[in-house]
């Protein structure tokens, strides 16, 4: 009996949309989070979501992790799942092509051996997904629910799946900024020539980090209405003032947004 044969065929029968099988293109998730929103995946707490709507058979996950950063996430996708497929090649051209022939092979394959599986998950943003897509919710009958990271996923895609998940949320993208905004703070709190207003944190966060200034004002208001962050009067001149954003350490210490030892 061949690897395909021992992974995938456990017996035939009525599809059941509640049994669950996942794909993951791991490099369209770690790299869009990195480069678009500076955030690293969370593969435990993704599959845990998965795990209250759905009985999960397996999740793949595929990606040359032979290389870094994207192999010192390794050990939070192993915390994941056990089924880890390498796709690394020898060749330095069109790797992420080979990442994906190699997970649309996996697809087809299982699609053909585990009929009682009525859900496919697709994590992938890419558009070539389309035709087996297609295929499994036109010839197979089956439901195609996609994930994609958001402003990274292809139309044609999102198109044709049954149901589409675009993460992070504005609200995770949100989130993700306030350690960008503590470890301004913490800067500018060792530099009596730089004056952190409110507007000017947030273009100075959004320009080292690479954001979008409205995600860091939302942020940094957040923060403020937590108690996190305040506002404080600075002298500046013999007779003027001007109000100032400065860090509430306690309150970030607390919130496992401040390690005290990095001070």
């Amino acid at each position: 009996m061949g690897f395909l044969d021992s992974l995938f065929k456990r017996g035939k029968g009525a599809a059941d949309a509640n049994r669950a099988i996942a794909f993951i293109d791991y490099e369209h998730w770690f790299y869009s989070y990195r480069n678009l929103f500076h955030m690293t995946p969370d593969p435990v707490s993704w599959r845990k979501e998965l795990e209250k709507k759905y009985t999960l058979e397996d999740v793949m996950v595929f990606a040359d992790f032979s290389t870094r950063p994207i192999a010192d996430s390794l050990n939070s996708v192993r915390a994941m799942t056990n089924t880890v497929i390498s796709t690394q090649q020898s060749s330095p051209y069109r790797k992420k092509d080979m990442t994906d022939f190699i997970m649309l092979d996996y697809i087809y394959q299982v699609s053909a051996e585990r009929d009682n599986v009525g859900t496919y998950i697709l994590f992938t943003g890419d558009g070539h997904f389309q035709s087996v897509v297609k295929y499994l919710t036109l010839k197979m009958g089956k439901r195609v629910i996609v994930y994609g990271v958001t402003n990274a996923t292809s139309n044609r895609l999102k198109d044709v799946a049954t149901e589409v998940y675009e993460i992070p949320t504005s609200d995770s993208v949100i989130k993700s900024c306030y350690s960008m905004i503590v470890d301004n703070l913490a800067y500018v709190s060792t530099r009596n020539d730089i004056i952190p207003s409110f507007n000017g944190t947030v273009a100075a966060v959004a320009r080292r980090n690479g954001v979008e200034e409205p995600e860091v004002a939302a942020a940094l208001q957040e923060m403020l209405d937590k108690g996190l962050v305040v506002r404080k009067d600075r002298r500046v001149d013999f007779n003027r003032t001007v109000k100032v954003i400065t860090a509430n350490w306690e309150a970030l210490i607390a919130e496992g947004l401040w390690d005290p030892s990095n001070g």
